[in-house]
């Protein structure tokens, strides 16, 4: 088994934390006035972690690439219908039931069928549905890999997605894979080229630092005018490409200058890492669970709530998947150490 990187450990847990932020934070925003200074408060921090789709898929490519291991397209389709169809039907099951039980829905084959395909049962689920279409095309992407520059490559998908998000516009416009293609082929440069795109990501981290700092100052400001006053800038969504862009570089980056000090993470980052799929799959459960149990204990202020929400959800989600994962792996392995010293008796 080939070793972490702890920068992609680390990245990956950046990830998790941010994504529980967003959907934590999303219930109180929608509530509040949006003149208040308070809302700006919550809302920039918001609109800045907003790259985390865009950095999970990066993150797949980069990893999907980086083994030099010969590639095997059954197989690799075989392990991903384990370590990710799977569980994520299985947490489709799980949110289906919950949402029965408390009279939200009730169940049907074709609308759980159609919840599975389109990711729409629940808001997050939905990356499970694009990074599936990258799985199903990857001996595209390895081909291209193998016979194209890769500047040019990341180059090309940098426009397919800009033109796709300023021009195209359906409903389920934000799950197929035109939409993220410049993460994912970005994302697998990298891991093809890994320990030279790292090198040149930490040489240039100041450079990054600044890009990434102009960019959100811009994107700020103008989700705030968007927000806040209505009004509609056609290129938005490019302005935001550019800053997901340098906030995803310069968070790796900084992440590698760290690295580089460092002999190992602590087991705990790596825990972290390994359960990071099922804290994505899972974190909006206790969401619900939270916003239940603000109702039957009443009279919370909006900030106490708020609170209340981040503590539970965050306590319950990393608490729960960590021990999950922990239990599992310890399981695995004393089963097969029993195999084992099995084999070897019967030798």
């Amino acid at each position: 088994m080939q070793k972490r990187k702890s920068e992609i450990t680390l990245f990956s847990l950046l990830m998790c934390v941010l994504v529980i932020f967003i959907h934590v934070t999303s219930w109180t925003l929608t509530a509040m006035d949006r003149t208040s200074v308070k809302y700006l408060l919550l809302l920039f921090p918001w609109r800045l972690s907003a790259f985390v789709v865009q950095g999970f898929v990066f993150l797949s490519g980069v990893r999907l690439f980086l083994s030099a291991k010969p590639f095997d397209y059954g197989r690799f389709l075989r392990g991903r219908i384990r370590r990710i169809v799977f569980p994520y039907l299985a947490w489709v099951a799980i949110y289906y039931a919950c949402f029965i039980a408390i009279g939200w829905y009730r169940f049907s084959f074709r609308d759980l069928a159609e919840y599975v395909f389109l990711g729409t049962l629940c808001s997050h689920f939905y990356f499970v549905v694009i990074i599936l279409q990258f799985y199903l095309l990857m001996p595209l992407w390895r081909w291209l890999l193998d016979r194209v520059d890769a500047r040019l490559l990341c180059g090309a998908a940098i426009l397919v997605t800009a033109a796709f998000k300023l021009f195209v516009h359906f409903r389920y416009d934000d799950r197929v894979f035109p939409a993220y293609l410049c993460w994912f082929l970005l994302g697998a440069a990298v891991g093809r080229h890994y320990d030279a795109v790292v090198a040149k990501l930490k040489a240039h981290l100041s450079l990054l630092g600044t890009a990434f700092l102009v960019t959100a100052a811009a994107d700020l400001y103008f989700t705030w005018r968007s927000q806040c006053f209505g009004e509609v800038f056609p290129w938005f969504e490019a302005l935001h490409l550019v800053y997901a862009m340098a906030a995803i570089f310069f968070c790796f980056a900084a992440f590698a200058k760290v690295c580089e000090k460092l002999d190992a993470l602590p087991a705990f980052f790596a825990l972290c890492d390994r359960s990071s799929y099922l804290i994505y799959l899972a974190h909006v459960l206790p969401i619900y669970a939270a916003n239940h149990l603000i109702q039957r204990i009443g009279g919370m202020t909006m900030a106490t709530a708020y609170l209340f929400r981040f503590i539970f959800t965050y306590a319950v989600t990393f608490g729960g998947c960590l021990c999950y994962t922990y239990v599992k792996e310890k399981i695995k392995e004393r089963l097969q150490n029993a195999n084992g010293r099995t084999n070897q008796d019967r030798a």
